[in-house]
């Protein structure tokens, strides 16, 4: 017959070195899987309050929270009502990860590099 052994018992045989590492790393997965209610009351506002800021009303933040796909303007207002600032990053397989700039904020700033037009001849 099989028995369960409590992982604290086991945890506690680790090096307080590694048991440290293993605490943050859980704490950095677990900060990586919020959703919006969970980011919401981890910064102990509620609902109404979200709603208060968005010049909305509470059943609209609910219905927000449990949206599974929302445009990125709608994201970015919700997370400045609750004090924070919306960052993307994209990364790509053996590159480092890079920050979109502009992406569903309310105004569209002037392209940097101008686009290149087609090297394609137009034909008559």
């Amino acid at each position: 017959m099989k028995t369960s052994v409590p992982y604290e018992k086991i945890f506690a045989t680790f090096p307080p070195g590694r048991q440290r590492k293993i605490k943050k790393r859980a704490a950095e997965l677990i900060a990586e899987e919020y959703t919006l209610r969970d980011l919401r009351k981890a910064k102990q506002i509620t609902q109404e309050e979200v709603a208060r800021r968005l010049s909305g009303r509470q059943v609209y933040v609910s219905r927000l929270e449990r949206r599974a796909d929302m445009k990125l303007s709608t994201l970015r207002e919700y997370v400045r009502a609750l004090g924070g600032d919306l960052q993307l990053m994209v990364t790509f397989p053996g590159d480092g990860p890079v920050k979109l700039q502009d992406i569903g904020g309310p105004s569209v700033r002037k392209r940097r590099y101008p686009v290149q037009k087609s090297k394609m001849r137009k034909t008559a």
